[in-house]
């Protein structure tokens, strides 16, 4: 059976692989009326805004190098994820097996699953994405350094906030989400903040979760960290598929529940 992902790039190293990949998943899945589209749509357009900001010489970020390896490592993990589906292969954590129930039951509307998308892909894949391009460069016992790195960290999230519209009108124009268009029409301010405030909250969750497991130094209190992240990602996934998932797949959601 082919795959939305056949021949492409399974291992993007920087934001520049990344931003490819997720613009020619976006478009097979929009032409094959999949709603997965909807959370790879958005997420592309937060991948070219980094990218942008990595080819500045004046850009944004203090260690551009190192969000571009990070940007490639998080999108390949996000692939991993969608081949595990495509295969029908149990996922690693309780945040895309929701993500994914939801999207295959169509009931969710188009802005759901981009937040359960990037719910599993911040609260969860972004913890381990930025520990291991960490580990990967050597700052590990660098505060200095590790403060440039959340330096950036942060940068992201300006990118995020001058994302929202234009997800917003995507989710609309492209996917038909009616509560997107009208909170891109109406109340587009009043969107970005409150966008803003779930998905800083998590990002600086994320931060957190991320110097934990740097100081954990026994395999025992990583596995404990990594299962606490988990648990967490899931119960966020489990309120943001109210009540789409909830009241059509309640046996899946009470199993999905009880796995994580």
């Amino acid at each position: 059976m082919s795959s939305c992902i056949d021949g492409l790039n399974l291992h993007p190293k920087s934001v520049h692989d990344a931003a490819v990949v997720l613009d020619t998943v976006t478009d097979r899945l929009v032409a094959a009326g999949d709603p997965r589209a909807a959370f790879t749509d958005v997420y592309g357009i937060v991948t070219r805004a980094v990218a942008a900001q990595v080819e500045r010489p004046d850009g944004m970020f203090l260690e551009p190098s190192w969000i571009s390896r990070l940007a490639g490592r998080f999108c390949e993990r996000y692939l991993a994820t969608f081949r595990w589906c495509e295969q029908g292969a149990a996922q690693d954590c309780g945040a895309w097996r929701i993500a994914y129930a939801s999207a295959s039951s169509r009931l969710a509307l188009p802005v759901q699953n981009a937040l359960l998308g990037f719910n599993a892909h911040i609260n969860y894949d972004l913890v381990f994405g930025i520990h291991a391009t960490i580990i990967e460069f050597g700052h590990d016992r660098d505060p200095r350094m590790l403060a440039r790195l959340k330096h950036d960290h942060d940068q992201v999230n300006t990118l995020l906030r001058g994302a929202v519209v234009e997800a917003l009108a995507r989710l609309y124009g492209r996917h038909g989400c009616r509560m997107s268009g009208i909170l891109h029409n109406f109340a587009p301010e009043l969107a970005t903040r409150i966008a803003m405030e779930l998905l800083s909250r998590w990002r600086e969750s994320v931060w957190t979760d991320v110097l934990a497991l740097l100081a954990a130094r026994r395999a025992s209190d990583r596995a404990a960290l990594s299962a606490g992240i988990d648990q967490r990602s899931t119960r966020v996934a489990q309120l943001l598929a109210l009540p789409s998932l909830h009241h059509a797949q309640r046996p899946m959601l009470r199993a999905l529940s009880s796995a994580a």
